[in-house]
């Protein structure tokens, strides 16, 4: 039983409709309550709506190890890096799992040729910010695991090629990123895509984007096979 209100990071609203600011009242409230018991916990999920819709204790835990999902449908990897420390620092998890970033190439579509980016402009920001947020989780001493981006099949999008060719870029970024800082890198990429080794296999998603069962099955796989190759169960 708590008696004193504690003290919270909370990342505050984007605002403009962001995509982040969906859940930050839930987010908030939960944190309070894990800090508050002092609730140990062996893994924050964090990224966009592929890590929102992961039904993650039906892969993981089993009531073994407490698993949060701090995912949110929609999200970028700007928005996940100013709630870093708020949905994952603050609660001392003993690692963090990051995959973000399919979101911010939607830049190529711009409403205005202001919003609009260059494959080149949309990598390396994606790729400086997922470099920032494993040192915030090295500099909490959490474990960092980086995932890879998934390939898409969205042919409708007018940008399918170019998206699929920009994800593979930034996921040769990330495995050097947990190269240089110790990190572990998960590779969902190359088992879910299809024979030319671009775009995501029909089979695995029915909006060419977010992974049903198949291929969340793939993902709880590559994820647990990763991390038992480093000692790391879950």
């Amino acid at each position: 039983m708590t008696t004193n209100r504690v003290n919270l990071v909370k990342p505050g609203y984007f605002g403009t409709a962001a995509a982040a600011d969906s859940r930050r009242g839930e987010f908030d409230f939960g944190n309070e309550v894990l800090i508050a018991h002092e609730v140990p916990v062996d893994f924050v999920f964090i990224g966009d709506s592929i890590t929102h819709m992961w039904e993650l204790n039906a892969y993981f835990g089993r009531g073994e190890r407490f698993i949060v999902n701090r995912g949110i449908g929609g999200d970028v990897s700007s928005h996940v890096l100013r709630r870093f420390d708020g949905d994952v620092s603050q609660l001392k998890p003993k690692h963090v799992v990051i995959k973000i970033g399919v979101n911010n190439f939607w830049a190529f579509d711009g409403a205005t040729i202001e919003h609009r980016k260059t494959g080149e402009q949309i990598i390396s920001a994606l790729v400086s910010d997922i470099q920032e947020m494993v040192k915030k989780a090295k500099e909490n001493d959490i474990i960092p695991i980086i995932c890879s981006i998934l390939p898409t099949n969205l042919p409708q999008s007018g940008h399918n090629y170019l998206r699929n060719t920009s994800i593979i870029s930034v996921n040769e970024s990330l495995q050097q990123i947990a190269n240089d800082y110790g990190a572990i890198y998960v590779d969902y990429h190359s088992r879910m895509i299809t024979v030319d080794g671009i775009q995501l296999r029909d089979e695995l998603a029915d909006d060419g984007l977010h992974p049903h069962v198949l291929g969340y099955d793939i993902m709880a796989n590559a994820l647990r096979e990763t991390l038992e190759h480093t000692g790391i169960h879950i």
